[in-house]
């Protein structure tokens, strides 16, 4: 995984360990699931989720 990508799970990691009181643990797992069930990569899960919590917080 590239530095960029893994710059972006970490946000991603970060959002879920804030929006649903995880751990790192269960974070980087909940990551995992939600790219295994789309069918993408880690870096395209955390970067659509990113994205979406960027627009409803604005």
């Amino acid at each position: 995984m590239s530095l960029e990508d893994q710059k972006l799970v970490d946000g991603a990691r970060d959002i879920l360990m804030r929006q649903r009181a995880l751990n790192e643990e269960e974070a980087y797992s909940l990551l995992s699931e939600m790219a295994d069930k789309r069918r993408t990569g880690m870096a395209d899960i955390s970067l659509q989720l990113i994205n979406i919590t960027k627009r409803l917080t604005v």
